[in-house]
């Protein structure tokens, strides 16, 4: 008995350490249970309400802030994993907003690079911008720098989503970074193929800030609830526990479409 328990007490360290280098390597996140699985996140202008699997079984939930807007400046929740180097991530969400400019999306940051203008910070990201009353209560899907969606291979409105009527809205966002070249993908279901939004040559210096984020642009009105379903690291998959207890690699099948 003395040696199946400690057998059993190496299997189960062994395991946990396992599990802490593949978090080290790895940005994915299954978000499930009721905490991160990955240890390496961080917030940005935490919300003061969020949680995982108690809103949506399986899903991180952030509840929307006013004055959480990301364009001219980053005021928005943001949940970050600092990274260099080349990336491809995935993230599934549901975008849940009305009567009111909001945000939601994926995004690289590198809080070093100056911009354009020369002001510290700049960053890519496709973001969902549900737009208000102001503009037909319709959202919009845009892959912009900071404030800036005119340059080549950034677009301000992405023709094959168009313009979505206001609601629960259900977005598949991927963004991958080969060495200054940015490109990012959407689709609207698991099984869809992938639609290329754009190419976009960006110098951002490491480290970058890799993650999600959500905010309501305005100062009062209207809500939003974003949930994130997953962040894949599809380069590098992340180890995570299944509920039968065997050792899994989640993430592991990559869509080739």
């Amino acid at each position: 008995m003395k040696i199946f328990m400690k057998y059993l007490c190496f299997s189960f360290l062994f395991f946990k350490f396992i599990i802490l280098v593949q978090a080290g390597d790895s940005l994915g996140d299954p978000f499930d249970g009721n905490e991160f699985k990955n240890p390496n996140w961080l917030w940005s202008n935490e919300p003061e309400k969020w949680d995982i699997s108690e809103t949506r079984d399986g899903w991180l939930t952030i509840f929307g802030e006013h004055n959480r807007d990301l364009w001219a400046t980053d005021d928005s929740n943001r949940l970050y994993q600092v990274h260099s180097g080349d990336f491809h991530i995935e993230a599934s969400m549901i975008f849940d907003y009305a009567d009111i400019s909001t945000v939601q999306g994926v995004i690289a940051l590198s809080p070093t690079t100056k911009d354009n203008r020369g002001r510290e910070g700049d960053w890519v990201t496709l973001k969902l911008w549900g737009r208000g009353a102001d503009n037909g209560n319709t959202a919009v899907l845009q892959y912009q720098a900071r404030e800036r969606d005119n340059e080549p291979g950034l677009i301000g409105t992405v023709p094959d989503y168009g313009q979505v009527k206001q609601g629960a809205l259900p977005m598949y966002m991927r963004m991958q970074r080969k060495k200054d070249i940015f490109t990012t993908w959407f689709k609207l279901k698991e099984g869809d193929k992938w639609n290329l939004v754009g190419e976009y040559k960006s110098q951002l210096k490491d480290p970058l800030e890799v993650g999600i984020y959500s905010g309501i642009a305005d100062g009062a009105g209207g809500k939003l609830t974003a949930h994130f379903e997953y962040f894949k690291d599809l380069d590098n998959p992340f180890t995570v526990e299944s509920k039968n207890k065997l050792s899994t690699i989640w993430g592991q099948i990559k869509s080739s479409e």
